[in-house]
């Protein structure tokens, strides 16, 4: 599980970068809720709807608490306005954010 995550999360010169493929207006909030191997992303599962951000803005402040850092150290630096996103995590490092999205559990 943690191999599968790794593939996901690379380090950044601020931090690390997840890539994730957003599902918003999911019945329940999981992340991560699985792993795409072929887009070597983690998949998240937002209740919220993709209008003025509030997917995005979800998708940070859940993972900003899931990773125990404050909510201005996580950003989506790519995919904006796409279900493919890149997040941002300024000051961490990898294997800590690895090992807390495994402790997560929802990966198969």
């Amino acid at each position: 599980m943690e191999d599968q995550i790794g593939e996901a999360v690379d380090k950044h010169p601020e931090g690390v970068t997840i890539r994730f493929e957003v599902v918003p207006g999911a019945s329940k909030l999981s992340i991560p809720s699985g792993f795409n191997p072929w887009r070597r992303s983690l998949e998240a599962r937002l209740t919220e709807k993709p209008t003025r951000g509030r997917a995005n803005a979800q998708l940070t402040r859940e993972l900003a608490s899931l990773l125990n850092v404050p909510g201005y150290r996580v950003a989506v630096i790519g995919g904006q306005k796409s279900s493919r996103k890149t997040v941002l995590v300024k000051g961490v490092e990898i294997e800590n954010v690895v090992a807390c999205l495994a402790g997560r559990g929802g990966l198969r």
